[in-house]
C-alpha cells in the first residue's frame, strides 16, 4: 500500500474516533452542564484561541511546509525543526505573561479563564506539525487518539453536574498537554533539536506572511464566539457553539484530504510536476462535491430531529443555527481543497490571503449588525456568509487552474439535482411516519442514501460509477 493510501488511512481513522468520541462527549455535556455552562466555557475557549493563534502567527502551515521541503536532507530537516520549534517557543512564552496578567485585569480571576490556561502550556509542546511534513501520520493519529481517549474517560467519570465546570475546563486542558508531550518521546529518531547556528528571520518573515489569513480565519471560526459573548450571552454562546460543533464535526471528515495533501502536493511542486498537481486539485474537487451535496441536504433533512436528540431539548435553539450553518459544510470542504491542495504548497499567498482577509472584514460586520438582533443565528448567518464568499474568491483566482470538462461540470450539476430530489422525497416519505428522533433519523438516511445513488444509477452518470466501485465495490452491468 502506498504512502498516501497508508495516511489517508490514518487519518481517516483518527477522525472517526475524533468525531465518534464527541459524539458521545456532546450530548452528555450539553445536558450536564447546560446552555450555560457550554456557554461560558466556549466563551473562555476562544479567548485561549485567539491568544495561541495570534501569537503563534501562520506557523502552524508554514511550518508544515517546510519540514515537507527540507525533509530529504536529515541536517537541513533538524536545523529547521529547531528554528521553528524554538521561534514558536517564544511567541507561545510572550502569550502565556500577557495572558495571566489578562485573567486578574480583565475577566476578575474567572477561574474557568485561569485554568484554560492549561490549553496555552500544552501549546509549547505541540510539534503535529513536525510529523505532518514527514508524513508520518501513524504517530499524530496515535497521539490524537489516546489524547481524545484520556478526556473522554475523565469527563464521563468525574463530570457529574453543572459546578464541575471548572473541573470540565482542567481536564480538557490536561489532556491537550499529556498528548503533546507524548510526541516527543523518541523524537530523536526523527530530528535533533539545537541552539547553535540557527537563523531565525526566514521563517519569521515567512510566518508573519501566513499570519495575515491565519488570523483572519480566526475571526470568523473564533471571534464570533467572543462577540456572542459580549454583545448577547453565555446561553446564546451556547446554543451556537454545539451548532457550530455538529457542522464543523461533520466537515471535519470530509476534510481530512487538506491534512494528508498538504506535504505530498508540496513534494509535487518541488519536483515541479506542476500538470499532476492541476489534475489531482479536479479529481479532489469532483469527489468531494459527489459526497458533500448530499451529505449537506440530508443534514438539513435531518438537522431538527438530530439537534434534540443529540443535545437535548434545552438546545431547541440550536436547531435553526445548525440548518443556518448547513451550507458550510460545502464552503469549507471545497476551500480546504483549494487551501491546503494548492494555494498554500503554490506559495499563493496574496490568493490565498486575500479571500480570508475580505471574508473576516464582512463577518467582523455582520455580526456588529446581526448578533444584538438575532443572537446566535445572526452569527450563524455571518459565519456562513463568510464561507461562501471566501469560496466564491478562490474560485476566481483558480478560474484557469481548474479547467473542468464539460463532463465533469454536467456531473456536479446532476449531483446537486440529486441532492435536492433526495431531500425532497426524503422528507416526503417521511412525513407519514410518527417516529422517535432516532428512528426518523435512520429512517431519513435510509432513504437518501437509496434515492441519490438510486437516481446515479438511474441515469447512467459514468463519473459516479467509478466512485462508487471505489466507495462500495460497485460493479455495473
Amino acid at each position: 500500500m502506498s504512502t498516501l493510501k497508508k495516511n489517508f488511512l490514518y487519518v481517516l481513522l483518527q477522525q472517526f474516533v475524533l468525531l465518534g468520541l464527541p459524539f458521545l462527549t456532546i450530548p452528555y455535556i450539553s445536558r450536564i452542564l447546560g446552555p450555560q455552562g457550554v456557554g461560558h466555557y466556549s466563551y473562555s475557549f476562544s479567548y485561549i484561541t485567539l491568544f495561541i493563534n495570534v501569537f503563534l502567527l501562520g506557523s502552524n502551515l508554514y511550518a508544515i511546509r517546510e519540514i515537507a521541503n527540507v525533509k530529504a536532507d536529515g541536517q537541513q530537516l533538524s536545523r529547521s525543526f529547531s528554528e521553528i520549534f524554538l521561534i514558536r517557543t517564544g511567541l507561545l512564552a510572550i502569550a502565556t505573561v500577557i495572558y495571566f496578567v489578562c485573567v486578574p485585569l480583565i475577566w476578575n480571576g474567572d477561574a474557568v479563564f485561569f485554568w484554560q490556561s492549561l490549553h496555552l502550556i500544552g501549546a509549547f509542546f505541540d510539534i503535529t506539525w513536525l510529523f505532518q511534513g514527514l508524513e508520518q501520520f501513524k504517530k499524530v493519529v496515535t497521539r490524537n487518539i489516546t489524547l481524545k481517549l484520556l478526556g473522554f474517560g475523565s469527563v464521563f467519570i468525574f463530570v457529574k453536574d453543572e459546578k464541575d465546570l471548572v473541573l470540565y475546563t482542567i481536564i480538557m486542558g490536561a489532556a491537550v498537554i499529556v498528548g503533546n508531550v507524548a510526541l516527543f518521546y523518541r523524537l530523536h529518531e526523527y530530528v535533533r533539536l539545537t541552539v547553535t547556528n540557527l537563523v531565525y528571520k526566514t521563517h519569521f518573515i515567512q510566518m508573519l506572511i501566513l499570519f495575515i489569513p491565519s488570523f483572519s480565519a480566526m475571526i470568523y471560526s473564533v471571534l464570533d464566539k467572543t462577540m456572542l459573548g459580549i454583545m448577547s450571552t453565555t446561553a446564546q454562546v451556547g446554543f451556537y457553539e454545539q451548532s457550530y460543533k455538529i457542522v464543523y464535526m461533520i466537515s471535519s471528515l470530509i476534510n481530512i484530504s487538506g491534512v494528508v495533501m498538504l506535504p505530498r502536493t508540496s513534494s509535487l511542486i518541488a519536483e515541479e510536476r506542476f500538470e499532476k498537481l492541476r489534475q489531482v486539485l479536479r479529481d479532489g474537487v469532483t469527489f468531494t462535491v459527489f459526497l458533500v451535496l448530499p451529505i449537506t441536504f440530508g443534514f438539513l433533512l435531518i438537522s431538527k430531529d438530530f439537534v434534540l436528540w443529540f443535545l437535548g431539548s434545552k438546545f431547541e435553539a440550536s436547531v435553526r443555527i445548525a440548518m443556518i450553518m448547513a451550507p458550510i459544510i460545502i464552503f469549507k470542504s471545497l476551500g480546504v481543497i483549494f487551501g491546503s491542495w494548492y494555494l498554500v504548497p503554490m506559495k499563493k499567498n496574496k490568493e490565498y490571503t486575500l479571500p480570508i482577509v475580505i471574508g473576516a472584514l464582512l463577518n467582523f460586520v455582520l455580526n456588529l449588525m446581526l448578533i444584538p438582533r438575532y443572537g446566535g443565528a445572526g452569527a450563524a448567518i455571518a459565519t456562513t456568509v463568510t464561507e461562501g464568499l471566501i469560496l466564491a474568491i478562490q474560485l476566481w483566482f483558480l478560474r484557469g487552474v481548474l479547467n473542468f470538462k464539460v463532463g465533469t461540470k454536467k456531473a456536479m450539476i446532476t449531483y446537486l439535482v440529486a441532492s435536492i430530489v433526495m431531500a425532497l422525497i426524503g422528507y416526503q416519505l417521511s412525513s407519514y411516519f410518527q417516529l422517535s428522533f432516532l428512528l426518523s433519523i435512520i429512517l431519513k438516511v435510509v432513504i437518501g442514501v437509496s434515492v441519490y445513488v438510486g437516481v446515479l444509477l438511474l441515469i447512467r452518470e459514468q463519473i459516479a460509477y467509478g466512485y462508487m466501485k471505489k466507495l462500495f465495490a460497485f460493479k455495473p452491468k
